[in-house]
């Protein structure tokens, strides 16, 4: 007896690489909804949240390299928070002033007084 016909053909490739550990718990969650890897990463991706990008241009007056070092202490700051979240720990005193240069030099209004400091 002959294979039924798909009503819908799937006759292109999407490739992309994972890591052993990625490809295991892509295996499991697919396991765990009767899907094979390729059927859940296709619904996933394609019924997933899409996110844009936020564009340097929101802070045009920084230059790209600043930008990307700002948004690099961003990661970084937050990961510092989630830690400190997850082990019920308060901010250390120094967090808020260094926050408060922070949005300063986003919004535009950042006034070097590094040197006056110790």
């Amino acid at each position: 007896m002959a294979r039924p016909k798909q009503a819908i053909i799937r006759d292109r490739h999407v490739s992309f690489r994972v890591s052993a550990e990625e490809l295991f718990r892509l295996a499991a969650k697919a396991s765990k909804a009767g899907q094979s890897p390729a059927e859940f990463a296709r619904a996933r991706a394609l019924s997933g949240i899409v996110r844009e990008r936020q564009s340097p241009a929101r802070v045009a007056h920084l230059d790209i390299d600043t930008y990307h070092q700002v948004r690099r202490l961003g990661v970084n700051l937050n990961q510092i928070a989630h830690r400190l979240n997850a082990l019920d720990f308060p901010p250390p005193p120094t967090l808020e002033p260094l926050l408060v240069e922070i949005r300063q030099l986003l919004n535009g209004r950042f006034r070097s007084e590094r040197a006056d400091r110790p």
